[in-house]
């Protein structure tokens, strides 16, 4: 399931204490955040899209990283995700990490959100 790879993501970096924290920036894609780096926050890249290097499309395969996208039309956003390793599922699903969305959700729609299922902020 997607929402607990991205868990999974954060655990990985954490369970191994004894390790260098350089070893974390290894990737050009994870970005370490909060109290002793432990939030990994997704960095994407544009140039991705051009260039189709593995090393960026690792993250998404390696997590099993899924969005998808909602009443609009995004071939960029789509474009950038799938050239990050995400894979798109279908607009009903409720297995996803990150929806893009043309319209403002239902207060209960976000309400039931897990943590690590993201919306953008700005509809389009």
């Amino acid at each position: 399931m997607p929402v607990v790879m991205a868990r999974d993501l954060e655990e990985t970096a954490s369970s191994s204490e004894d390790e260098e924290v350089v070893s974390q920036d290894d990737h050009p894609c994870i970005m370490w955040t909060g109290g002793c780096r432990r939030i990994p926050v997704l960095v994407f890249h544009a140039e991705a899209i051009l260039t189709k290097d593995n090393n960026i499309r690792v993250i998404g395969e390696r997590y099993h990283l899924s969005y998808k996208i909602v009443r609009t039309d995004s071939r960029l956003v789509r474009s950038i995700l799938t050239a990050h390793g995400f894979h798109e599922v279908h607009p009903s699903s409720t297995d996803y990490n990150l929806m893009w969305t043309g319209s403002h959700l239902k207060p209960f729609l976000l309400r039931t959100l897990s943590e690590a299922q993201k919306v953008n902020h700005f509809p389009r």
